[in-house]
């Protein structure tokens, strides 16, 4: 297929009917209405907003419910703390459940449709914000004004947010490090169209052999708040410049929507891309399940060791529980390359519900490793350092060796060693690890 027909097939795919959309708006505005009369002020804000929804897929027989956000602007950040108490005396058209965040936020569950409703203050001046959220009003005017100057828009931002989640590299919690969809947006209305985006972000970088090669930092500064590239590195916050890729705010020019863009991500990204690019098929758009077999295939190629494991955790489902357990399956990997394991492939899954992950490795697995001890100065012997030295050979025994002026030895290592190191600090990591 041409990449023209592809991109017109997967935009029909994932447009939501109109009838839908209709009816999501009514629900938002009735929803609006209750908050009305007791005083609060609130808008629909998100995809619905900005006509960029996106059908959700079918899990189980049964469609995904849709999410559409809902903002309620206090003047004082002091004023929200009363809005739980509103939210449970009125007749809510579904359940309300609360979601604890760097601000809690709620959800109202209804058949099929989940309205989440975020808490925001007011602002002018984007620098006093107290939270990012504060933000969300300005960054959807941003959208809607720039899909008003060019329709056609929406459905290239549609297919840049199923492409990237089918591929693993949507989403701004702290268990992706993906494109949030804010910067996606600010991405494809600044190159124009979702195949400008592919092509031409990344630069100078791109993947040869399974790495990544490139040099320089990635800037976008599509509102021009700078005079160019060096500028932008210089003024912003070093802590903004963490990561490959800068995306400079057009709301506000000292922050950077991709600072919790991960290497790992954006190698991945880089890689699918150029794949799409080459041979385009509805195939990139479709979030496929980890493939178990043919991890294990590899391993058995590499003749390597394949490790499933689970992950769990007793923390709010979402991204409090992703990252918890996103933290304890990277620090396991740590200590295995650290222990001289080599990790040729590793894989996190989580899909945001529930307290529990998967996690996939293919180790090469090492039975012994050399650990460089003290240094060898002959000069201080009868020092406390020989002291040292005395009581390091007798530890180590046979297993102790010079080379190039130190100490060494021979220490015996295995992955299930690393597992149960890492089982002893479950519950300082807020999470548990075993092996399938």
């Amino acid at each position: 297929m041409s990449m023209k027909s592809v991109l017109k097939k997967e935009l029909e795919s994932i447009s939501v009917p109109k009838s839908d959309v209709v009816r999501f708006k009514r629900v938002a505005s009735d929803f609006i209405k209750l908050l009305k009369g007791e005083g609060l002020r609130a808008f629909v804000g998100g995809s619905l907003a900005k006509g960029t929804l996106v059908r959700k897929s079918v899990v189980g027989g049964r469609a995904e419910r849709q999410d559409v956000d809902i903002f309620v602007v206090f003047n004082y950040s002091e004023d929200i703390l009363g809005l739980e108490k509103i939210l449970k005396k009125l007749k809510l058209p579904g359940k309300l459940k609360k979601v604890h965040g760097s601000r809690d936020y709620f959800h109202v569950v209804c058949e099929d449709v989940i309205l989440e409703v975020v808490p925001v203050v007011k602002n002018r001046d984007p620098e006093l914000a107290e939270n990012v959220t504060d933000m969300s009003l300005s960054h959807v005017k941003y959208v809607v004004d720039a899909i008003k100057k060019n329709p056609e828009l929406a459905g290239e931002i549609m297919l840049a947010k199923t492409f990237c989640r089918a591929q693993r590299c949507y989403g701004a919690e702290s268990y992706v490090h993906g494109f949030s969809g804010y910067s996606l947006e600010i991405l494809v209305i600044f190159y124009g169209s979702f195949v400008n985006f592919l092509k031409k972000f990344g630069g100078r970088w791109s993947v040869v052999g399974g790495r990544v090669k490139g040099s320089g930092k990635i800037v976008v500064d599509s509102a021009k708040y700078f005079r160019n590239r060096i500028e932008v590195l210089r003024e912003l916050n070093f802590s903004k410049l963490v990561g490959p890729v800068v995306v400079v705010d057009p709301t506000y020019k000292f922050r950077n929507v991709c600072a919790g863009l991960g290497a790992e991500t954006f190698e991945r990204f880089l890689e699918v891309a150029g794949d799409f690019l080459k041979k385009p098929s509805l195939e990139f758009f479709e979030y496929k399940e980890i493939n178990v077999s043919e991890l294990k295939d590899f391993a058995l190629k590499k003749k390597a060791r394949f490790l499933e494991l689970e992950l769990r955790t007793d923390r709010q489902e979402g991204d409090i529980a992703g990252t918890k357990m996103k933290k304890v399956f990277d620090f396991f990997v740590r200590e295995l390359e650290r222990n001289g394991q080599e990790v040729l492939l590793k894989e996190f899954d989580y899909e945001g519900r529930g307290k529990s992950a998967r996690g996939y490795l293919v180790v090469l697995e090492s039975v012994e490793i050399e650990v460089r001890g003290p240094p060898i100065r002959k000069s201080e012997v009868g020092s406390r350092k020989s002291d040292f030295v005395t009581a390091f050979r007798k530890a180590k025994g046979k297993n102790a060796f010079e080379r190039k002026g130190f100490w060494w030895w021979k220490k015996s290592v295995s992955v299930e060693r690393v597992l149960e190191f890492v089982k002893g600090l479950e519950g300082e990591m807020g999470a548990g690890i075993k092996i399938m």
